[in-house]
């Protein structure tokens, strides 16, 4: 149950359920895109179970050492200050000054690296960690030219180094992983969907069907929750009368899908899924409605929908393993 094999079995159907616009068009379409649909699967399968693209945490290992870079950074910093406090010799103090600044703006550009990083410009992150290095052998050389000898720092900076340098490779690990998968998803119906599904796969390798459909579920009902306690927000800080109304029909459409997705749980707890797959279904359908609220005859975007579109997401992937689990 909790082998890969196992997992990717269902893969199938999530293709084929959240496919469904492309599954019924028309008869004669239907064995064409059905072999679509295996094709998928295959794809899907292979990405999620190939050696060559590793499980590893990139970003979390990247955001790690460049974390630790930057407590080494200031660890330098102080040092530095310390160092000047003591200084009497122009040329040291010249130096020990220069190293201060060159030390600041690595820190900087170190943090830089790690914001750029969450918003996925790995190119932009990738450059303040090599600016940084630049700066950390800009004290050295200070030293080197000024005096003719290394810096009081020089062990710390390799240390300072090894650190950022950790952070690339890192990062570099990651930016290949995404490309293979992407490559891969390419090939698919739903680019976006086989991407995310890879990715779920991927950081549950160890779950069995039933796991992974309880923590499919929760993480629906955190979404779905974390947008009803938006909507609060905008109900109390919105002033237009009509997108009010809509709110507070959208309030109730969420508060209904959170009931039914927390019905859903003690369901699958007692093996029905039958009944918890009904309650998760229902819950697709209340977002639906709050969009239409919105859309209404102006066909306006409603601005839950980026939230919507991971929620309706979580709650397929939940509805696709209880489904396999009822098949089982």
């Amino acid at each position: 149950m909790g082998s890969l094999h196992g997992l990717l079995s269902f893969c199938f159907v999530l293709v084929l359920v959240l496919s469904s616009n492309h599954l019924t068009a028309k008869a004669h379409n239907k064995s064409t895109n059905q072999i679509k649909v295996e094709a998928d699967f295959k794809i899907i399968a292979e990405l999620a179970g190939k050696n060559s693209i590793p499980n590893a945490d990139f970003k979390g290992l990247a955001k790690l050492a460049l974390t630790k870079a930057i407590s080494n950074g200031n660890g330098i910093c102080q040092r530095v200050n310390s160092l000047l406090l003591k200084s009497s010799d122009m040329y040291t103090t010249r130096s020990l000054t220069g190293c201060s600044t060159n030390y600041k703006d690595a820190v900087g550009l170190i943090n830089k690296s790690l914001a750029a990083l969450d918003a996925k410009k790995y190119g932009d992150a990738k450059t303040c960690i090599t600016d940084a290095l630049a700066n950390s052998t800009k004290c050295e050389d200070r030293f080197e030219e000024l005096l003719q000898r290394n810096s009081p720092f020089t062990f710390m900076k390799a240390k300072f180094g090894l650190l950022c340098l950790t952070g690339l490779k890192h990062i570099n690990l990651l930016v290949q992983k995404e490309r293979l998968i992407t490559e891969g998803c390419s090939q698919t119906l739903d680019k976006e969907l086989c991407i995310s599904t890879v990715g779920f796969f991927q950081e549950n390798k160890g779950l069995g069907l039933h796991g992974l459909a309880k923590l499919a579920v929760e993480k629906a009902l955190q979404d779905g929750t974390r947008i009803h306690n938006h909507i609060s927000v905008l109900l109390k800080t919105t002033s237009d009368k009509c997108v009010l109304k809509k709110l507070k029909s959208c309030s109730a459409f969420y508060l209904t899908a959170i009931g039914k997705i927390k019905a859903s749980l003690p369901a699958l707890d007692c093996n029905r899924y039958g009944d918890a797959s009904t309650w998760v279904g229902a819950a697709i359908g209340s977002a639906e409605t709050c969009e239409g609220v919105f859309a209404g005859k102006s066909n306006k975007i409603s601005p839950l929908t980026p939230m919507k579109i991971e929620f309706s997401k979580q709650v397929s992937i939940s509805l696709v393993v209880i489904k396999k689990l009822a098949g089982n």
